[in-house]
Formats: C-alpha cells, sequence, structure tokens
C-alpha cells in the first residue's frame, strides 16, 4: 500500500477486511522509491498506490514493477479525474484506476475481482507447468515412436523435418544405417532384458565418425546410426561386435544384430532396416 498521506493509509489498512478478501497487507510506504525498494523485497502480488507522490510517482512506480514483477497486479490511486492519468495508467498494465476519496466497498470489489485473476492465472501456469512435465517425460517414448516410423517408412520427409525438431532430434549426417538386435532366450522376464540390452548399447556403444540413436523397436531394441565423412559400415559392424561380446559378458545373453546398408538420406531407413530384417534370417 503506497499513498504519502498517512491518514488514507492509515484508513486504508484499517478498514478493509484483508483476510475475509483472502489478501494479508504485507508493507506500506509514503513514496514510490520506498515502495520499490520493499516490492522488490516483498513481491507482492497486488500493489495499491497513490499517483502524486514526492520522489517517484505511481505511474513510475508501476512502470518499473511491471517489468520487475510482471505477475503482479497494480491499482492507481488519483485525485485527478484526468484522462491523461489514465490513459497512462492502462498503458503500464494497471488493472484498476481509482478516483479519491476512496470507497472501501468499490476497494473490496476490485481486490475481489483481482483474487479471482490471480487464481485464475496461477492455475493456468500450473496446467501449463504440468503439461510440460509431462511432455518432457514422454519425449523418449514420442522419440521411440518417431525412429520405428523412419525405419518402418510410415513418415514422409516433410513429416520427419517437423517431428524431428519438435523431439530435438538431429537428422544430420552423411549416411545413415538401421541395425536390428534379437536377443536369444529372453525367457519370462523378457521385457526387463530388453531394456537392459538397450541400457547396455547406450552406455558403451561408441562409433568414431558418428553417433547412435537405440530405442525399442517390436519387442527388441534397434540403433538408428548416422554417420558423417569419415564413418563407415565396417566401423559400424565392429562396434556392434563389441556390443554382442558385452552382452554375453556382462549380461549372459547372446545377441545377433542384422545391420542394413547404409542409405544416404533418413528417409531412406526404410531400405536399410528392410536389410537388417533380411541379416537377421541368417542367424
Amino acid at each position: 500500500l503506497v499513498d504519502d498521506e498517512e491518514d488514507i493509509r492509515v484508513g486504508i489498512s484499517q478498514k478493509m477486511d484483508w483476510a475475509g478478501l483472502g489478501f494479508t497487507l504485507v508493507g506500506q510506504a509514503e513514496n514510490g522509491r520506498d515502495a520499490l525498494e520493499l516490492a522488490e523485497s516483498l513481491k507482492p502480488d497486488v500493489v495499491l498506490t497513490d499517483i502524486k507522490m514526492p520522489f517517484m510517482d505511481g505511474l513510475e512506480l508501476c512502470s518499473i514493477l511491471t517489468v520487475r514483477l510482471p505477475a503482479s497486479k497494480f491499482v492507481v490511486f488519483s485525485g485527478f479525474d484526468d484522462f491523461e492519468y489514465a490513459k497512462q495508467a492502462i498503458q503500464m498494465n494497471v488493472s484498476e484506476y481509482i478516483l479519491k476519496p476512496i470507497n472501501a466497498a468499490e476497494l473490496a470489489g476490485v481486490l475481489e475481482k483481482l483474487h479471482a485473476q490471480l487464481d485464475a492465472e496461477r492455475a493456468e501456469r500450473r496446467n501449463a507447468q504440468l503439461l510440460r512435465r509431462r511432455y518432457e517425460e514422454s519425449l523418449p517414448v514420442l522419440r521411440g515412436l518417431f525412429f520405428t516410423r523412419l525405419l518402418d517408412g510410415r513418415i514422409n520427409r516433410e513429416r520427419m523435418v517437423e517431428l524431428a525438431e519438435r523431439y530435438d532430434v538431429d537428422l544430420g549426417g552423411g549416411a545413415f544405417a538401421a541395425a536390428i538386435v534379437h536377443i536369444d532366450s529372453a525367457g519370462p522376464q523378457g521385457e526387463l532384458v530388453t531394456l537392459s540390452v538397450q541400457q547396455l548399447f547406450e552406455e558403451n556403444l561408441s562409433l568414431e565418425g558418428g553417433r547412435f540413436q537405440t530405442f525399442l523397436y517390436n519387442d527388441s531394441v534397434a540403433l538408428l546410426a548416422a554417420m558423417d565423412a569419415r564413418g563407415d559400415i565396417y566401423a559400424l559392424l565392429d562396434a556392434v561386435n563389441r556390443m554382442c561380446a558385452l552382452s554375453e559378458s556382462y549380461l549372459g545373453r547372446r545377441l545377433t544384430v542384422g545391420v542394413g546398408a547404409p542409405v544416404a538420406a533418413p528417409e531412406e531407413l526404410s531400405q536399410s532396416a528392410a536389410g537388417a530384417r533380411s541379416a537377421l534370417e541368417y542367424r
């Protein structure tokens, strides 16, 4: 609450049923300069301020706090029935403009409205944050579905570029190849074994001149390799053979990996995946 007239500050602070309106009066100041320092410390939801004050007027205060406290609401009091003041107040994101003398019932109505607005905005922010968190938690699954569609040839280039950007997937590279893993004797704990194999690849697979994406694919694990000018299919085969050896050593599971021939563009990965499936038939 900011006003250079002490009797007005005392009157408002004592007459208003703050708790009944859902508020707490957290601070008072007699000029805009002191109010600015106080507001930056307290971070109030609502600032009630007079316009005409020494050192810093109410409009300047609102102008600064609109930037520093963008979620706050501002109510301006003025003894001047001046259209220019009202126009400036609106431009500075002031929620309400009240003429003095201040009517307690009118101020209570304003505060009730602002309380409802604050509640609605906070609920909206919480929902947006929840949706964002759920989206981020779902990103690995969404990326896996995206890679599955690439390997199955169920996505055109335009859609591929759009989804790659949305899911933050880098599809740059000079050549691309698909590899599909077959796990011998997965047994009753097949899902856990599959996840263990995926984790093994993610933590230990490396390829000079290339990078990998590992994902679940048709009850097994698949790899998407993007290779630059230094990468080649033989280096990929060596890296995959190393992973097969690690699986037998670490997990006690024998793996067979079908590797498809390299293709020039990611939208052609279904051809490489078909080659990988064909290669698995020879196991």
